[in-house]
């Protein structure tokens, strides 16, 4: 419960400064206003990418284009000469490229200084007494809407928040920030600075305090807390879910059903989506077609879309009493009560839904969500993971970075946590392997000074040996000693330097080959969404120490190391897992 939260507000964009254009449409000259500029400016940069060949994306634009510029029938893209607009793109990027490398640093430092100035002024808020950062304090400004995958509003205009639509919390103890505001309230219980509903979607945006607040990173700890209790009560909560296959109320033995999917799957919940959606689903929104039960009796395979379009196809095999559920389910399938955009598309789950998952799952653990499962499924991933790396103290540095890397890829693919590979991955293949081939020839160019002197040590030792024995006095033998004592040791520290330079010849291949076969694998894995909210990072940090690696510091990227702080400050002390 906050007790003060002072700010600035958010900071809202304003229109670009205007061009006047002129549009011709259907024959008509249309002058265009600040506004309808600004849609029509955001379609000139997208011309010549794969975006404007999506008759999708090109019809969702045009009919919102049509509507601001008052015009009916909605337009069609030939209907419409957006050749001045992509002029003034091209004119913009011809000027950019014709500046010199001092006018390139110039502007760069303006844009920096203008960046620190506004997150001065509306990047920091006083929680409780003290400066905490704000995770963001500007508002997403109009433009395009994207979407990702096949998104069906891709291509709408996203029309962004003005002041007159943003709530913000602020506490009573301090003036208000001035401005046309929505509304200013003060909800010490939440965590949010400012608020508004985005216009496309209807739904509601935040704007909140940075994961560096004290709060935050109390609340993220906790949230890992609750992954650990689910550790040691796995087998009471499975065992309640296992109990819910066979219960005679068709609605609980649906959400056990959905539970035991969860589990195993690592499934999110996915609610059903509004009709503005795109067709993505979860555990409780499973339709028929996204299941085939194999005949052997215990085999489902799973194929659908899941969050941001990410396609799910899993095969796994499930307890006798799941696969029966499952079979009744889908042949039983019928429309939910809430099947907001799913129509009369058939639901395997159809009478319940991710409060009645939680609520079951709570019975047997307090504080137990769906969620919780993908938490400690990932985290005890990256555990075993890490344990069957086998790695020691005084192995290379890039072992240890390779260990936590597979570690972290091991629970992205757990999760599903997939990516489109990057489109230029040959050519980035192509490139490493030609370095792999000159650092091959450069320890092929150690190995030979080596073995040389080497060779040249030993026949020294020889030499040494055969004369010494042939010595017929002590004193003849003593001077031979001496001056085959400075020659040994100029010849070992000849062989001594050269396995110096071959080790670290061998040190970089090893390295390279080892970034080259980790970039391969997780070329079309996205790794940064379970090492952001899924693994819990006392388990590397503990790691780290065992192996003499800073994790944190070595392999978390900077924003991750400022969210997971509060990791040093709890200290090394291995926490009990039982529960």
């Amino acid at each position: 419960m906050l007790e003060q939260l002072i700010h600035n507000g958010v900071l809202v964009p304003e229109l670009p400064s205007p061009r006047h254009l002129t549009l011709w449409v259907r024959g008509e000259l249309f002058r265009l206003t600040p506004e309808q500029e600004e849609m029509v400016m955001a379609w000139a940069r997208k011309h010549g990418t794969p975006y404007v060949e999506d008759a999708v994306f090109v019809r969702n634009f045009m009919q919102d284009l049509s509507a601001a510029l008052g015009v009916e029938p909605p337009l069609s893209l030939d209907a419409v000469d957006f050749g001045p607009a992509i002029q003034a793109v091209l004119a913009e990027r011809v000027a950019k490229e014709a500046l010199s490398a001092e006018e390139r640093k110039l502007q760069a430092a303006q844009r920096k200084a203008e960046r620190e100035d506004k997150k001065e002024k509306y990047g920091y808020a006083t929680v409780d007494g003290r400066r905490v950062e704000l995770g963001a304090y500007l508002v997403e400004p109009s433009g395009i809407f994207m979407g990702r995958g096949q998104h069906p509003l891709r291509g709408r205009w996203k029309k962004g928040a003005t002041k007159s639509d943003i709530t913000l919390n602020h506490s009573p103890d301090a003036p208000p920030p001035p401005g046309d505001w929505k509304e200013i309230v003060w909800q010490p219980d939440v965590l949010w600075v400012a608020r508004w509903e985005d216009k496309l979607s209807g739904k509601t945006k935040y704007i909140w305090l940075s994961d560096t607040a004290p709060i935050k990173q109390t609340r993220e700890a906790e949230k890992f807390d609750q992954a650990i209790k689910l550790h040691g009560a796995l087998k009471r909560v499975r065992k309640h879910i296992a109990a819910g296959h066979k219960a005679s109320q068709p609605k609980r033995k649906m959400v056990a059903t959905a539970c035991d999917l969860i589990d195993k799957l690592c499934l999110r919940v996915g609610d059903e989506k509004d009709e503005d959606e795109a067709d993505t689903v979860g555990a409780t929104t499973l339709r028929p077609e996204h299941v085939t039960l194999h005949p052997d009796g215990t085999t489902a395979e799973f194929h659908f879309l899941g969050k941001d379009s990410v396609e799910w196809h899993k095969t796994i095999a499930l307890p006798e009493a799941v696969y029966q559920n499952l079979a009744e389910l889908i042949r039983d399938a019928r429309p939910s009560n809430s099947a907001a955009g799913n129509g009369d598309r058939p639901q395997i789950f159809a009478l319940i839904n991710s409060r009645n998952v939680n609520r079951f799952l709570s019975a047997v653990m307090p504080g137990l969500t769906a969620k919780v499962f993908r938490t400690h499924h990932a985290t005890q991933t990256v555990r075993q993971t890490l344990a069957e790396a086998h790695v020691q103290p005084d192995d290379p540095e890039y072992r240890k970075w390779e260990a936590a890397t597979r570690a972290n890829l091991a629970a992205a693919e757990l999760c599903n946590h997939t990516k489109q590979a990057p489109a230029n991955w040959p050519e980035r293949l192509a490139r490493m392997q030609e370095r792999e081939q000159a650092l091959q020839k450069r320890v092929a160019a150690c190995e030979r000074p080596l073995k040389e002197r080497q060779q040249a040590l030993q026949a020294l030792s020889q030499t040494a040996a055969q004369k010494l024995a042939a010595c017929t006095t002590e004193k003849q033998r003593q001077r031979l000693e001496a001056s085959f004592a400075k020659r040994m040791a100029r010849a070992e520290q000849q062989v001594q330097l050269a396995e110096e330079k071959l080790v670290k010849a061998q040190a970089a291949l090893g390295k390279l080959q080892t970034q080259m076969a980790i970039n391969s694998d997780k070329r079309a894995w996205n790794l940064n969404t379970s090492l952001k909210s899924y693994i819990d990072p006392r388990v590397y940090y503990r790691w780290g120490q065992k192996v003499d690696y800073d994790v944190l510091e070595r392999y978390y990227p900077t924003a991750l190391r400022r969210k997971f702080a509060w990791v040093r400050s709890e200290g090394s002390g291995e926490r009990h897992e039982s529960g």
